[in-house]
């Protein structure tokens, strides 16, 4: 079908071509980066972690709180008296009624009232809740795994329902740190309702009776931070020594009254980052503290708005899309985009300690990175397309093998194939396009035509026909179109002695300020469909099948290890008379099933070397728990063997395994 002439300038325009790529490389990377942290649980907790670091250690100090005072009852308190539990009745009715006198705002006691205790004191309590003239309030739950139903039943009858509030606090489900103040309540068909048993909770009730809304969902704790002299947030007195205090400490205070014990209800916070005392392990009663302050003075939640946030994921995916196109190559641009990171993070922890606010570190820092690595996936795409065209300009290498058949049986340039066992060579050499843009045509065509006119020599010399060229790239078939009985044997001889020719001139490249990249090579035996694929015009020898793509991707594998050589276990079975080092069973892009790669070892090789390197081997293998230290060991007496290198630093993520999934080509 033709497309409209209108359609067609928009689709085979290059600028507009590339224009859309960017655009859906930068949505894409965006859109992941946004959605991976806030769906993902551990990148999730990972950016809370990043926001406790602030909190903890980059708070901006703030004098201790005019609103809220915590009456203690510690173990000083408790010493007093005959048992510690239930806390002495009397006790907490006489704390109330003194308060109550000194004209406090408010009086929570966080203290669960949920058995009887001496009834004359528990009846001076009862008594006590009922005649308090300032708004009084009990911690209350009905949870079932903190109360049992006699001691629900209990609580329903000593604390009327109008000074119920909800005292559990929200842990996080994956550090169980304290972040959030819970709304209390309970949510029936998608809705938030409170009743006799679900009262609002500890800090919404006592924040609305201060006449701030109810929490309609949770929010974050604004952790108030010590003052600039060290003072505490809040100031806590002993029980003990309430009686003996005037009145102007508690009026117009909400009063806090609650267990400091040394075990008992206690709670990890963002805090304990830096400190593992009472502000990392605070109290209940401390931490209701805080929420009540947060939701009072209106202080900002410690996190990045999801505006803000997608603001700075959108300006780090297109900085990410800039620094791709400097066209530096994969390493470079990585290595830029960390030093950039690097300095975002400083910005991020060191400026919190001077007001910029909780900005967003991991969503920012994953749009840049993913959009470095997918442009480098669009560029790989513009750099096949360059080597298209360079194939054009040597078109006229021609396998003699296909000249000679031809010339013998016209016939054979029908357009037509058949199906044999085949041996696939195919080539490449690493970083050809950054080395392309930095010579001029002529040297550059001088550089790749000796280059190619050497491997060619050698791949045709084994019996080998010279498929086609992808820029530098060669694809070859063994056993087609004439046959070859030893065409898996003859590949892997071709292989490496290509590989010495290439490593040789390469050299002698760089030697000459010539950045040549190394030549990777991939073997693969199966069978193919192979013949003349064409027009009546225009037609190629070429070969169809999935062993071709197999093949393709074989060499694509090398760079994962930092072998040149890599050949499948189809290859191994028919090369009898080679030696081969096993790589390890991997699961190619696009495949189920795994295949055990090999890299063939040239003559030359050490046995005392490759000995040590499969008992290793057998040792992954079997997952045997030494084998990890076995590689390492190997990597310190081979220090330059790319594949004890690549187990040696896989195996430190502890899967002890040699089957590994692969996640391109």
């Amino acid at each position: 079908m033709r497309l409209p002439a209108s359609w067609s300038s928009i689709v085979l325009n290059k600028p507009t071509r590339s224009a859309l790529w960017i655009t859906l490389v930068a949505l894409l990377s965006a859109i992941i980066a946004f959605v991976a942290v806030q769906t993902l649980a551990p990148l999730d907790n990972l950016e809370k972690k990043l926001a406790d670091i602030r909190v903890a250690a980059m708070e901006v100090p703030k004098e201790p709180s005019d609103d809220i005072i915590v009456v203690a009852l510690d173990e000083d308190t408790l010493a007093q008296f005959s048992y510690r539990s239930p806390i002495d009745r009397a006790f907490i009715a006489d704390l109330i009624e003194r308060i109550d006198s000194a004209g406090a705002s408010a009086i929570v006691v966080d203290v669960l009232i949920d058995q009887a205790s001496e009834e004359s004191k528990d009846i001076q309590l009862f008594e006590v809740i009922r005649r308090s003239e300032t708004p009084l309030y009990f911690s209350y739950t009905a949870d079932p795994a903190f109360v049992t139903e006699d001691q629900l039943n209990y609580m329903r009858a000593f604390i009327p329902a109008d000074k119920r509030v909800e005292s559990r606090l929200l842990s996080d489900p994956f550090d169980s740190l304290v972040r959030r103040i819970s709304t209390g309540g309970i949510f029936s068909d998608g809705e938030l309702i409170y009743n006799d048993d679900y009262p609002p909770s500890f800090a919404a009730k006592i924040a609305n009776s201060q006449g701030v809304p109810l929490l309609e969902t949770p929010r974050e704790i604004s952790w108030r931070p010590v003052s600039a002299e060290g003072q505490e947030p809040f100031p806590v007195i002993s029980a003990n020594y309430v009686t003996y205090l005037p009145d102007e400490l508690f009026e117009e205070k909400i009063v806090l009254i609650g267990a400091i014990l040394s075990i008992t209800d206690r709670h990890s916070t963002p805090l304990s980052i830096i400190d593992d005392g009472d502000r990392g392990f605070m109290p209940g009663v401390l931490i209701q503290a805080h929420a009540i302050d947060s939701l009072l003075s209106g202080t900002p939640e410690p996190k990045s708005s999801i505006g803000f946030t997608l603001l700075v994921v959108i300006a780090f995916t297109a900085l990410g899309v800039l620094i791709s196109q400097l066209r530096k190559g994969l390493v470079f641009n990585l290595s830029l985009s960390i030093a950039v990171l690097a300095g975002y993070w400083v910005l991020c922890i060191i400026g919190y300690g001077y007001g910029i606010g909780m900005w967003p570190i991991l969503p920012p820092s994953l749009a840049l990175l993913l959009s470095v690595w997918m442009m480098d996936i669009v560029i790989g795409r513009a750099e096949r397309m360059q080597r298209q065209y360079i194939q054009s300009t040597f078109s006229r290498y021609v396998s003699p093998a296909v000249v000679d058949r031809i010339a013998e049986d016209p016939s054979a340039a029908a357009i037509s194939g058949e199906k044999r066992d085949t041996t696939f060579l195919f080539t490449d050499v690493a970083d050809f396009t950054t080395m392309s843009e930095l010579l001029s045509p002529e040297d550059l065509s001088d550089v790749l035509n000796q280059y190619l006119d050497g491997a060619c020599e050698i791949i045709l010399r084994h019996g080998g026909t010279i498929d086609k060229f992808i820029g530098d790239a060669i694809m070859a078939i063994f056993n087609a179109p004439i046959e070859q009985p030893d065409h898996a044997a003859a590949a892997v001889q071709a292989a490496l002695e290509l590989d010495s020719y290439a490593e040789k001139y390469r050299e002698e490249c760089n030697n000459k300020g010539i950045p040549l990249g190394v030549t990777r090579i991939g073997l693969h035996a199966g069978p193919a469909v192979v013949g003349n694929f064409g027009s009546s015009q225009r037609m190629d020898f070429t070969a169809l099948g999935d062993t071709v793509n197999t093949a393709a991707r074989t060499e694509g594998i090398n760079k994962y290890f930092g072998t040149r050589i890599c050949c499948t276990q189809s290859v191994v079975d028919q090369a009898k008379d080679q030696a081969f080092r096993t790589i390890g069973h991997f699961a190619l892009k696009g495949k189920s099933e795994y295949t055990t790669l090999y890299t063939p070892l040239p003559s030359t090789h050490n046995e005392e070397a490759e000995a040590e390197y499969q008992a290793a081997f057998s040792l992954l293998e079997q997952r045997d728990s030494s084998a990890p230290q076995r590689f390492s060991d190997l990597q310190g007496k081979y220090p330059t063997d790319p594949l004890i290198i690549y187990h040696s630093n896989r195996l430190q993520s502890g899967d002890i395994s040699a089957r590994i999934k692969m996640g391109s080509k």
